[in-house]
């Protein structure tokens, strides 16, 4: 079967919404020079022909396992320790976990199951007492270049990585020193840099993290559903708030559209030829091929008064993903347009402000739209008079059952059996019993 790596890291988000921020961080590389997957804690990377062996729940089991090694800081922990029992103990409690999370253990993967009843620190403690029990003498030279991987990964790429991690911050701290210290953590190019301190998941350790992740998956679904039952709706709006409100804690998850091909289908990539200075060569013109930039989106926010706040950051969330796939604009409207902003990263609507409240008018919406943009997109819960005017290439996204039939446009609906369809991998998990 054919990877799709898209594919794959949203169904990572879907069941594990706590490493969320990790997995959107990460970069997804081919090298088919290792032999199945490996990270350096910026990046992982993946054996293509590998891959493709794998079924769907091995895949996920493949990069959940290296998320876990850069989420736990599994790298930088692994110093002063023995490489080889180190790699054990983190393999085998990842693995535990992930197993109980309902993913196959892949093929030559390190499986002991006790491992699930330990964080990977007392893992190796044990695995170092065991060690000490069978009266193992010292290392020797020859014991130092003994092979440091065990297990279906590759963990050769730390030792440069800890590396790399060292000079970054030697250069930080020298920065520091002339004055010039950067206080977030990323370079100049916008690459992300490595903080001293541990991450809050390797001070809350493996266990405690996976119990909290299926608590959040399980909240994560039940509010959204709640949402898009109604059970918390405001009802409709009179009252325009005129003080732009800033919503704390959006956060991210998976799409619960896919908006690459979603947005292709609007749009043509087809390659242009054009005659611009172009020159005749040989009695002919060499034509220059030119390639369609990436898609423009300009989307529109319903802010009005039934809209609730969660379901405002629910639109938030599927604006965020579709960031990876095309140049956006955002706007907000109720009985007003409150104009366009631009959105480069996820950051930009994080620190957005929204004007709340009143009802809603779907033809203010549609007049905002730019002509010359292919993709238009209409975030509502669809409770208002539909617009007179026939608007093509719009596409509404409704969430909740309300059922409406604009003049022109693809409607989407987000319900809640919609919603227990995406999740319904979760519901024949074994991890699902957080009483364990």
């Amino acid at each position: 079967m054919s990877a799709n790596i898209d594919t794959i890291r949203r169904r990572l988000l879907i069941k594990y919404p706590t490493f969320g921020s990790v997995i959107a961080n990460l970069e997804f590389h081919e090298n088919n020079d290792i032999p199945t997957s490996a990270t350096n804690g910026k990046e992982i990377l993946y054996n293509s022909n590998f891959l493709d062996v794998l079924s769907d729940k091995e895949q996920i089991f493949l990069f959940a396992h290296e998320v876990c090694h850069v989420a736990f800081d599994h790298i930088l922990r692994s110093e002063g320790k023995d490489p080889m029992l180190w790699n054990i103990a983190t393999d085998s409690v990842i693995n535990a976990l992930l197993q109980q999370d309902g993913l196959p253990l892949i093929k030559d993967g390190v499986d002991i199951p006790e491992a699930v009843n330990y964080d990977a620190e007392e893992m190796y403690n044990k695995l170092l007492e065991e060690q000490k029990k069978n009266q193992e003498k010292k290392k020797s030279q020859d014991d130092k270049n003994k092979p440091k991987d065990v297990g279906h990964d590759t963990h050769s790429l730390w030792d440069k990585a800890i590396e790399e991690i060292k000079k970054e911050q030697r250069a930080q701290a020298g920065k520091s020193s002339q004055g010039h210290y950067q206080t977030d953590n990323k370079d100049n190019n916008g690459k992300k840099q490595y903080k001293n301190e541990k991450s809050e998941f390797s001070k809350q350790g493996e266990k405690k993290t996976f119990k909290q992740n299926k608590i959040e998956r399980k909240k994560r679904l039940e509010d959204l559903s709640k949402e898009l039952a109604n059970e918390s709706s405001h009802g409709p709006g009179k009252e325009i708030q005129r003080e732009k409100k800033k919503l704390s804690d959006i956060g991210i998850s998976a799409p619960l559209i896919d908006w690459r091909k979603l947005l292709r289908q609007a749009t043509k990539y087809d390659e242009e030829w054009t005659r611009k200075n172009n020159r005749m060569k040989n009695g002919y013109f060499k034509h220059k091929v030119e390639q369609i930039p990436m898609s423009e989106v300009e989307i529109l926010l319903d802010t009005s008064g039934s809209v609730s706040e969660k379901l405002l950051k629910n639109f938030l969330i599927e604006c965020k993903n579709i960031l990876y796939n095309s140049k956006v604009k955002v706007g907000c409207f109720n009985t007003e347009f409150h104009g366009f902003t631009e959105v480069k990263k996820q950051e930009d609507i994080d620190n957005m402000s929204f004007p709340i409240g009143g009802g809603t008018d779907f033809n203010v919406a549609v007049e905002a739209f730019s002509r010359r943009v292919a993709n238009k997109i209409i975030f509502t819960d669809g409770q208002a008079p539909m617009p007179e005017k026939n608007v093509k290439r719009v596409i509404w996204v409704v969430f909740g059952n309300e059922q409406i039939n604009p003049k022109g446009g693809k409607v989407i609906n987000i319900t809640g059996e919609q919603l227990r369809k995406l999740y319904g991998d979760m519901k024949t998990d074994k991890s699902d019993d957080i009483s364990r």
